[in-house]
């Protein structure tokens, strides 16, 4: 096994090196800076801000002074003979990288550690394929970034006339999240998703490029800021869906939820029975978010009043709540710009969202609560 693991970091090194020979020798076609003739414009640049009346967080994290921006455009591009290799790096048919298919930045095309694939794209296997749009990319396996950012490019073009007449391109072997929240939100069958091996290069007729709905430069200081308005209406089609389907009507669903990680390798409450135990009187139910469904989790968020939880992905779910307030236990060892990132959805929402900042137990960021974090969380739960 040991020989095995050392043979599988000498091909990742070695892909990692052949990768970073050829990065100057690709062509990067950037959107952001100039569209498409092909761009269908469905909403020019706006200005919008980010209303952080309903968040408390005792430090002075930065990124309060970024609140206010102007968005890119939102369009869609249908561009001919484009092939996708790697992990969703879309080529046109002058073999130059779309960058708007790699989250838009050199960086995250980078990371992918496949430039020596576009260069010699053509001489990976092919397989064509009609009309696609490409979801694939270096963070769809990450809920918090698949729910934001591939999910979301999904909702910019659902509604458009020919949206149905493309397949899904997702990366292989992806969580079941994945085609689970393609299903349940946008309808979208199994028939319609083409899961890309790494080693092949999908020669499509059409293919759809969607932006990103975030942007991310030296104005937000490199964080992530997203649109107010896609994230309200990601929350009002969600609902919609559960009126639709009125799954489990007949369920009751917990109103005050604990978000547990024991199963995680960080970030752990340490003494989450103490917890459970102190907070019995205010009705708490703790959740296991990788036991359920896509679509249990929408319930569980739908219902749910007040949720407390330790920082992570499973927090995104709030999206699809009505009314939260939530209380998010964040370890100061980490760099405050993530909690921003749920701070934006829960503005956009108007949910109420206390930050209690903790010292972290050990080097996994795990978390022992105290008498002085436990009456922290309590006067939350009280005050608000």
């Amino acid at each position: 096994m040991l020989n095995f693991l050392k043979k599988i970091g000498l091909l990742q090194k070695l892909n990692h090196l052949c990768s970073d020979l050829f990065e100057n020798k690709i062509k990067i076609n950037d959107f952001r800076s100039k569209l498409p003739k092909e761009a269908f414009i469905l909403q020019e640049p706006f200005v919008f801000e980010i209303d952080l009346s309903n968040c408390q967080i005792k430090s002075n994290p930065y990124w309060k002074n970024i609140i206010k921006q102007k968005s890119d455009t939102l369009y869609y591009a249908e561009i001919t003979d484009a092939s996708i290799v790697g992990r969703g790096i879309v080529l046109n048919d002058k073999k130059e990288v779309i960058l708007e298919s790699t989250i838009f930045q050199k960086e995250y095309l980078n990371k992918l550690k496949s430039n020596h694939l576009v260069y010699f794209k053509n001489s990976i296997s092919n397989k064509k394929v009609t009309k696609i749009l490409s979801l694939a990319n270096r963070l769809d396996g990450n809920y918090f970034h698949w729910i934001m950012e591939s999910l979301s490019r999904v909702l910019i073009v659902y509604e458009t006339d020919n949206f149905n007449d493309y397949s899904i391109v997702i990366t292989e072997n992806t969580p079941l999240f994945v085609k689970e929240s393609l299903a349940f939100l946008f309808s979208i069958p199994n028939y319609r998703i083409i899961e890309k091996k790494m080693i092949e290069c999908l020669v499509a007729t059409k293919t759809m490029i969607v932006p990103f709905p975030h942007i991310r430069n030296e104005k937000t200081q490199m964080t992530n800021v997203y649109y107010p308005e896609i994230i309200k209406k990601f929350n009002k089609l969600a609902h919609k869906r559960l009126a639709e389907k009125q799954t489990n009507s007949n369920k009751i669903y917990p109103k005050n939820i604990i978000i547990s990680r024991k199963n995680a390798i960080e970030r752990r409450i340490i003494n989450e029975k103490q917890l459970i135990n102190k907070l019995l009187e205010h009705e708490f139910v703790v959740l296991h978010l990788e036991n359920l469904s896509f679509e249990e989790q929408i319930l569980h968020f739908y219902y749910a009043e007040k949720i407390i939880a330790v920082h992570g992905a499973g927090i995104t779910n709030v999206i699809f709540g009505k009314k939260i307030l939530l209380i998010e236990l964040f370890p100061v060892e980490r760099t405050i710009r993530d909690v921003f990132y749920f701070v934006q959805i829960t503005a956009a929402l108007k949910f109420k969202h206390c930050v209690i900042e903790y010292k972290s137990y050990n080097q996994q960021q795990d978390l022992f609560i105290d008498d002085a974090i436990y009456d922290k969380i309590l006067n939350a739960l009280v005050v608000t």
